[in-house]
């Protein structure tokens, strides 16, 4: 019992290191809805999409440290951590391949992702040049903004603690949960479910086999809640307050699947394992909040963007295109009585490196 305090300890350590730098690029500039919600809409979508990526592929991760499930009986607790490399064709995205409706771009349309470097992306402006159908004497600019910078981090490790239990029939449920943590407004919380079962039972001379196959699958996941701020740029022209404006959030739901054929041989201290398999993840995005966008308003201003109660938006949930593809993965686990270590590489498009300690029984 007092080992299992002290992973659940270590783990916690590190899961709010997690929320740090997670919220840490919450303070992003969110002018980006300026040019209007479509537009707002697709830029986010386009800049947030590789952490989606990054978040269900370390998902897909620390399933397991060997193809041979418990005993009857027999169980695991084991903490990993599993982290996910960003490829470099996933730190910028074109800004000209968006359809933006509203939104004009200034020069080079190649923008930073999340995932990009620490340099603010093209200047974007939002002209129009009628209102009600009536062409206006000059156009007006309704915003005036750089697509927000990337935080240079290319990497997203998450870490993971996972009980498996020895089941009848050669079979093992494995689960995996973090209660909801909250860091700095931000959230995170994550739960996780999965079944290895052998092959090996199923064939002649089952018992002398050499190594260890099975076929396991899992689903897991991950509510990441990040803290934003977007207030007018006055409040000359409304009726709402400052604080109508709090508590504006991006939360991001991202589930992952995976289903892989394991091999594993154990030798006196060292088991090695491998495993071939599918995985795939699906990102449902929602914006909490009020966001208050410029519009124009002749009654007001001919010359300048207004705000106003009218133009006090909510905005859609969406949802970010599924990602899947083939992993190859392999590793080695160390066993020292009932401790383990391990590490494993996972080779897919979102490449993905596991490390870790537990302990096992049967």
């Amino acid at each position: 019992m007092r080992t299992k305090k002290s992973l659940l300890k270590i783990f916690s350590v590190i899961a709010g290191l997690l929320m740090l730098s997670s919220t840490s690029y919450s303070q992003i500039n969110f002018d980006l809805l300026k040019g209007g919600v479509d537009d707002g809409v697709k830029l986010l979508e386009g800049y947030i999409t590789p952490y989606a990526n990054a978040f269900g592929s370390s998902l897909n991760g620390g399933w397991y440290n060997s193809a041979k499930p418990h005993k009857l009986g027999g169980f695991d607790i084991t903490f990993s951590v599993s982290t996910t490399l960003i490829p470099e064709s996933a730190k910028t995205f074109d800004l000209s391949e968006l359809s933006l409706n509203n939104l004009t771009i200034s020069g080079n349309s190649i923008a930073p992702t999340i995932a990009g470097e620490d340099n603010e992306g093209p200047l974007m402006e939002y002209w129009i040049d009628e209102y009600e159908g009536t062409p206006l004497p000059i156009p007006v600019k309704l915003a005036s903004f750089n697509s927000p910078p990337g935080i240079n981090w290319g990497i997203i490790p998450l870490p993971m603690v996972k009980a498996g239990i020895g089941l009848p029939l050669g079979t093992e449920i494995i689960g995996r949960f973090i209660p909801k943590l909250t860091v700095s407004d931000g959230s995170f919380g994550l739960w996780g479910v999965g079944l290895k079962h052998s092959l090996v039972q199923y064939l002649p001379g089952s018992d002398l086999f050499p190594v260890s196959i099975s076929l396991m699958g899992g689903y897991t996941k991950v509510n990441v809640g990040i803290p934003v701020s977007m207030e007018p740029e006055n409040y000359n022209d409304m009726t709402y307050e400052a604080d109508y404006f709090e508590d504006q959030k991006v939360n991001m739901d991202v589930s992952a699947y995976t289903i892989n054929l394991l091999i594993s041989k154990k030798l006196p201290i060292v088991t090695f394992f491998g495993g071939v398999g599918y995985s795939g993840t699906s990102t449902s995005v929602a914006v909490d909040g009020n966001f208050a966008l410029p519009t124009f308003d002749p009654l007001i201003s001919t010359t300048d963007p207004v705000y106003t109660d009218a133009n006090v938006v909510e905005i859609p949930s969406f949802d970010i295109e599924s990602f899947s593809g083939l992993r190859l993965n392999a590793g080695m686990k160390l066993t020292l009585g009932v401790f383990t270590i391990h590490a494993d590489y996972t080779k897919a498009n979102y490449s993905v490196i596991t490390a870790g300690f537990g302990i096992s029984f049967r």
